[in-house]
């Protein structure tokens, strides 16, 4: 006998939560909880509510009691397949009702029967190939084109879905629970045809032909999730299934960065019944579950902690009546609060909502509350993951508009104020059920589960990995005066962690760069004496010099491939000695007046906005005196200003005291030559020059740009030093 398979929806609910009808959960019941579970999330109207399965299979089924009465006798074969309807037992009903069909062939009953048997036990492919037999067969009634249509849209055949929704309003016109799935085909198509930046692998290492769900992360490298498989503890829910109750399991990333064989979580969590749906708090030693009953089929949530290389004895979370099951725990980071799932609770939406509740300063949990409209609908909400920062939520849906079966949703907020849930669309999102999501900090990958075609068994666990946006930025390196560009220019891009890319600039003076989304930029280029062109300025090679440039942006708020395109302006330096206006010495001294230090910092507020540039300080007097006094007097007088430099903050390294006496004089006023004391103070002065500008220079670790700090540090040379201007008329309380 073909060994059945797990019928996925019906265990989310066996698993972990809650049979809306409240039947007792019992071992020889699974396959009929999934029934109800396919009845509630199929079959849910506002006003008429189309029946799970056509009332003749149940009549059918009735029949099959009559064995030995004076009742006529229909097909045995499909006498037996109506019995095994009956005990949900779908594979053993679908042989039957084949061996039927090749004895009467014309009996339009038995391919729907076959049908409905296949979407039942979840054989998506399969119950495609057999509504559509029946249909061509002339097979017609509400049932079939509503269940139809549920095949189609997962198999995200949406137009067809379409036709089958429509067809079946011909039976109930005003059905608006109808209507709203033929909009969300629409609008599942649109998704399906412009997918979101997403991949989704599934992870071959952890699935089987069971099911695999409910994955949570772990330190180091290691994953819990729940799953079904032959090793589970548990004894068998249906023997004609062959499907254990779940369990938790581990794996880690063993020393060839592979995953490890899956193994059952060491201590005393797993039971006879199922446990599941793991949640870890942040350190990792605390964990929640959801627990259920092997006998009752009640199910709660339970707290535990490590204890050695397993976990204690868990401890029951008291959360509502005793008569409403819970599961699903969330827990934020710090623990002060936990989302949980709850069926038809009081104050709920009906169906499965999820609710949220604060922990008090006396470590006991308060009173639940609902999380309103914007995330709950009057159909099953569950499976809720909260983001560390406790503003995003992650969750499944059948309730929103979707895909298809379970939908993983998001919505940003806190406590009980959501914004409206937003469907993470394909390929997240699927036709079939995709639920129990996790993300990583940035919500760039995480872990999921679906049921949906290609994967191994009943539910799989996959990985998901946003795409990043290409984002790209280029521009060219030019001088500022001609116009021309300026190859082998040093281009750095530089991030607030002080790391850097680099670039030179090509012939034509381009750059190029990739970058990375959610990130502040500053750009910057130098251009290195020696590989600056001849053919720039008529003005002699050795004295160019180009002042650095840099441009600041950020990647934030990138929501489609972006190319950035920044030009970088490249101005000529002046390599001449620029006069510092107002340095004052008394006579014959090398102490600066308190006027000099006012006038010295426009010099400091330009180094500083130019960390890049390296200055000389230069001293002159006039020719009166010695030669070597004079020398000795400018040396001094030149490294007062550079001690004073250094005691406003700008480094040693990027300052040079020269003092040059009497050699550099500007006017006739030689030794023995009669000038007036205009003339010699014209000689006695204080100059600053630029020695090198230098790249590798740069503070890196710069501050997110404001409108003060955006002042071009090559206009500060200009702006806040007197360069270039007229000399003013000299001070006769100047020294020589």
């Amino acid at each position: 006998m073909r060994r059945l398979p797990m019928i996925r929806i019906g265990f989310y609910i066996l698993l972990a939560l809650f049979w809306q009808t409240g039947t007792i959960w019992a071992q020889e019941s699974k396959s009929a909880k999934k029934s109800a579970g396919t009845k509630a999330k199929e079959t849910k109207t506002s006003n008429t509510k189309p029946s799970r399965t056509p009332g003749f299979i149940q009549k059918l089924a009735d029949e099959s009691d009559t064995l030995g009465s004076k009742k006529p006798l229909i097909n045995p074969d499909k006498l037996e397949g109506n019995r095994a309807y009956k005990a949900e037992n779908y594979f053993f009903a679908i042989e039957h009702y084949k061996k039927a069909l090749r004895v009467d062939k014309k009996d339009l009953q038995l391919p729907f029967l076959i049908a409905e048997c296949y979407r039942l036990a979840n054989e998506i492919k399969n119950a495609d190939v057999w509504y559509a037999r029946a249909i061509k067969a002339g097979v017609s009634n509400d049932s079939i084109h509503i269940n139809y249509g549920t095949i189609l849209r997962a198999l995200e055949r949406y137009p067809e879905a379409i036709e089958q929704y429509e067809a079946y309003l011909r039976y109930s016109s005003q059905d608006a629970y109808i209507k709203w799935l033929i909009e969300s085909c629409r609008l599942a198509q649109t998704w399906l045809d412009r997918p979101a930046r997403y991949t989704v692998e599934n992870i071959v290492r952890f699935n089987t032909k069971n099911s695999e769900f409910g994955i949570t992360p772990m330190k180091y490298n290691a994953v819990l999730l729940s799953s079904t498989r032959t090793d589970a503890m548990g004894t068998k829910l249906y023997g004609r299934l062959g499907e254990d109750f779940s369990d938790l399991f581990e794996s880690y990333v063993d020393g060839q960065n592979k995953w490890s064989k899956l193994r059952p979580v060491p201590g005393m969590i797993n039971t006879l019944g199922n446990d599941a749906t793991p949640c870890l708090t942040s350190e990792g030693n605390t964990l929640y579950f959801t627990r259920c009953s092997a006998k009752n089929g009640s199910c709660r949530i339970f707290k535990t902690t490590r204890s050695g290389a397993g976990w204690a004895e868990p401890v029951l979370v008291p959360i509502m009546a005793d008569t409403v099951d819970v599961g699903h725990p969330a827990v934020t980071v710090n623990e002060d609060k936990m989302y949980f799932v709850a069926s038809n609770a009081e104050g709920g939406f009906g169906g499965k909502d999820i609710w949220f509740m604060n922990r008090s300063e006396d470590d006991t949990w308060e009173e639940p509350i609902n999380l309103g409209p914007t995330v709950n609908t009057e159909r099953d909400e569950m499976f809720p993951y909260i983001h560390v920062s406790d503003t995003v939520l992650f969750f499944a849906s059948d309730g929103h508009p979707g895909m298809g079966g379970l939908d993983i949703f998001r919505s940003i907020g806190g406590g009980s104020d959501w914004e409206q849930a937003e469907n993470m669309r394909n390929p997240i999102n699927s036709g079939a059920d995709d639920f129990g999501i996790t993300v990583n900090e940035k919500i760039t990958s995480g872990f999921l589960a679906s049921s949906r075609v290609g994967g191994r068994g009943s539910d799989d666990i996959y990985i998901w990995n946003f795409i990043p946006y290409r984002v790209t930025l280029s521009g060219k390196v030019y001088d500022d005066t001609t116009g021309k560009v300026i190859p082998r220019a040093q281009v750095r891009l530089v991030l607030e962690d002080s790391s850097y890319f680099e670039t030179i600039t090509d012939s034509m003076g381009q750059y190029y760069f990739k970058l990375r989304e959610d990130v502040y930029y500053r750009l910057e280029a130098f251009v290195s004496r020696d590989n600056i062109p001849y053919h720039l300025h008529a003005a002699p090679r050795q004295r160019l010099l180009y002042y650095g440039t840099d441009s600041t942006f950020n990647t934030y708020q990138t929501k489609d491939d972006t190319d950035w395109s920044i030009d970088l302006p490249m101005r000529l330096a002046p390599t001449e000695e620029i006069r510092l206006s107002d340095i004052m010495y008394d006579y014959d001294k090398a102490f600066l007046r308190p006027i000099s230090v006012v006038a010295l910092d426009s010099l400091v507020n330009f180094l500083s906005k130019s960390p890049n540039i390296s200055i000389a300080i230069h001293s002159h007097t006039d020719s009166r005196g010695s030669d070597p006094y004079n020398q000795a007097l400018s040396q001094r007088r030149a490294q007062s200003v550079v001690d004073y430099l250094i005691s406003k903050g700008i480094s040693v390294q990027r300052l040079i005291a020269q003092g040059h006496g009497e050699s550099r004089l500007i006017n006739r006023c030689r030794d023995k030559v009669q000038c007036s004391e205009e003339e010699h103070q014209l000689n006695r002065r204080t100059t600053f020059s630029i020695t090198a500008i230098d790249l590798d220079r740069v503070i890196v670790k710069y501050k997110r740009v404001t409108g003060e700090e955006t002042e071009d540090a090559e206009e500060a040379v200009y702006e806040a030093i007197s360069e270039k201007k007229k000399l003013r008329r000299p001070s006769h309380q100047a020294s020589r």
